[in-house]
This record gives C-alpha cells, sequence and structure tokens, in this order.
C-alpha cells in the first residue's frame, strides 16, 4: 500500500504563489511582445506608405511629361475646394500652387494621393506676372519650340538641411520648376480629400517653409521625430528641372534642341552670309538673344583651337575643298561636353550650301 503525503496549507500557499508570479511574468512578457510588435508594426507600415508615396512621384513625373508632350504646356494646379482633379478655369493666368490635377493627367485621385493618403501639393515656377513664355501657358496653337520655355523669373530655390539644427546647404542646381511634395505621416500643410488643410503648422519650422503658398523656398531633410531645431520633418520632397522636363522630348524628337537651334542660326548666318562660321564675339551674344539658354542649363558657343571659326576661315565646297571632318564650332548644352560641328554635317543640313560656298 503507497502513502501520500499530504500537503500542508502553507506549502499550498507556496504553490499558489509562485504560479502568480509565473503569471505576471508571462503577462508582462506577452505585453513587451505586443508593443514592439506594433512598433514594428507600424515602422513597416510607414516605410510602406514612403515606398508608395515615391513610386507615385516618379509616376507622376512621367505624366508631366506626357502632359507637356501633348499640350506644349504644364497643367495649371488645381486651386478648388474640395479638389476635383481638373484645372481651373483661368489656367492661362499665372499658375502658383495647389493639388495635382489628376483628371488633366489621366491619372486616378489615389495617384494624387500620398501613402498616408493626402494630396500632393504640386506648384509651377512661372513669371510674375504671367507671359505667354510661362510653364503653364503656350502662347499659340502651332507646335511648340523650346524658345516657348525659357528660363521663368521665378524659379524655385530648394536646399537641403544636414541635420535639424544645422545650416543650409548652398541650393540644388539648376534650379527646379516644377515641385511634388508630399506632407509626409502627419500631413502638416497637405490638403485632405475634403479640401481643408491638416494641422496648423509651427512657426519657425522646415515643413512651414514646404507648405507655405506663394513661397519659391523648400528644404529637404531626413526624416526625424525631434522637435527642437527647425522642428520635426517628415515631408517628402520631389521636384523636376527644365532639363526633366524638355530633355525626354528632345530625345524622342518632339520638341527640337537648343542645341539644334543654336546649330540652324549658325549654319544659316554661314550659309546666307558670308560662308564663314562666325566668332564668339559675334556669335555667343547674338544667338543667346534669339534663343535663351532653358532653364539654368547655359549653351555655349566656342571655338577650339584649328576650327573655322577662330581663324575667321571661310569653307569651301570647291577648289581648295574643306574637309568633310574639319570642324567649324563646338556647342556645349545643359552643361555637357562640348560637342564639334564638322563641315560633313552643315552639308547634310543644308545641301544648298555647296552651291553658296564656291
Amino acid at each position: 500500500m503507497k502513502y501520500y503525503k499530504s500537503l500542508s496549507q502553507d506549502q499550498r500557499l507556496k504553490r499558489t504563489g509562485f504560479t502568480l508570479v509565473e503569471m505576471a511574468v508571462a503577462v508582462t512578457l506577452i505585453g513587451f511582445a505586443m508593443v514592439m510588435g506594433l512598433r514594428m508594426l507600424n515602422a513597416t507600415q510607414n516605410n510602406a506608405a514612403w515606398s508608395e508615396t515615391k513610386l507615385k512621384q516618379e509616376r507622376i513625373k512621367v505624366a508631366l511629361v506626357a502632359f507637356l508632350r501633348t499640350n506644349g504646356r504644364l497643367p495649371c494646379p488645381d486651386s478648388a475646394l474640395p479638389p476635383t482633379g481638373a484645372e481651373p478655369a483661368a489656367c492661362l493666368a499665372n499658375a502658383g500652387r495647389g493639388v495635382l490635377p489628376w483628371q488633366a493627367l489621366g491619372l486616378s485621385v489615389g495617384d494624387a494621393q500620398d501613402g498616408w493618403s493626402n494630396f500632393f501639393t504640386y506648384q509651377v515656377a512661372n513669371r510674375t506676372p504671367a507671359t505667354s513664355s510661362n510653364w503653364t501657358i503656350k502662347s499659340g496653337p502651332t507646335a511648340f519650340t523650346i524658345t516657348e520655355l525659357a528660363t521663368p523669373l521665378t524659379t524655385f530655390t530648394l536646399q537641403e538641411r544636414p541635420a535639424p539644427t544645422a545650416a543650409l546647404n548652398t541650393p540644388i542646381t539648376p534650379n527646379p520648376v516644377v515641385m511634388i511634395i508630399s506632407h509626409g505621416k502627419n500631413g502638416s500643410g497637405a490638403r485632405t480629400l475634403r479640401g481643408t488643410a491638416v494641422i496648423p503648422l509651427p512657426v519657425g519650422t522646415d515643413e512651414l517653409t514646404n507648405a507655405t503658398t506663394g513661397s519659391t523656398s523648400f528644404v529637404m531633410r531626413t526624416p526625424t521625430d525631434v522637435t527642437g531645431g527647425n522642428g520635426a520633418f517628415d515631408d517628402v520632397v520631389a521636384f523636376m528641372t527644365p532639363k526633366d522636363l524638355l530633355q525626354p522630348l528632345i530625345d524622342d524628337k518632339t520638341l527640337k534642341g537648343t542645341g539644334a537651334y543654336y546649330f540652324e542660326q549658325a549654319i544659316q548666318q554661314l550659309a546666307v552670309a558670308s560662308c564663314t562660321p562666325p566668332t564668339v564675339a559675334v556669335a555667343q551674344p547674338l544667338l543667346t538673344a534669339i534663343y535663351p539658354s532653358v532653364g539654368n542649363g547655359v549653351i555655349t558657343y566656342s571655338c577650339a583651337a584649328g576650327s573655322f571659326c577662330q581663324t575667321a576661315t571661310p569653307v569651301h565646297s570647291g577648289p581648295p575643298i574643306t574637309p568633310g571632318a574639319q570642324a567649324l564650332y563646338q556647342l556645349s548644352l545643359f552643361g555637357a561636353p562640348a560637342q564639334t560641328i564638322t563641315y560633313a554635317q552643315l552639308q547634310s543640313a543644308y545641301p544648298a550650301i555647296s552651291a553658296r560656298c564656291p
């Protein structure tokens, strides 16, 4: 026969107390795990929203280039409250700041919203007062040319702040002419579906700079929740320079490049006048006045050693025949390396030159 020793009341209480301690520890661990899990989930969701925002900004850039290709201008910001996605009726006036006009761009309302479901802020740099050379105004019904998109009198200043309390870096060049801004997770300064602005912004912060109507200055920073210095920051800033807008159209032959205009102007002078490429002192002021540089991209007419424009030597289609590889002058566009224009290129573009330059 087996004998079982019964537990005393004190022993039972001790065992019960030990079990309660275990339960308390378990509950604490579970709570800690839940907090960590929620933080990880929040971080994952925020990263997903940020990635979605960047993707949409790139999609918007493509849509803006397509609109420019078709219409010869950029769409005016949607200033309606609440936003409708359409361009305002007074689109031919000087455009300013508003919501991306998603209908005009062939996009959905979702494409016009960032990863946190607030509207992107869309702003275009134009002349003040408005002129026919603004980015949102086309001067006539004919095919547009690069000369209609001359440097606006108003361009945007975009600067990066390396740390919340640090000074702003030198402005980014070339200066942007289009800004596409997500106001981040906190949405401060963004427009909602109802058209209302999300919570007021603290005075003196970088987010206020990006959210101020009429401002031509913008700031980029690494996201931070620190409120000191120039304030917390979670804006996602995208921009487009004149080259970003025009180069795709030059590449697909929709828009004849500024270099081509310089080339043709020099050829015209060469073909009609003295058969001699102009010197820099003559050509650069003349051509700059006729075809101003686009945005901050400087177009330079230059004469390298041995070029005809340096020596003012006429070209000849007859004896002595000018070699096809003979350099006439050089052009550089948007800061790219200079391209040498040869006599063979001249003959190819203007076959009649052979009859004009003996």
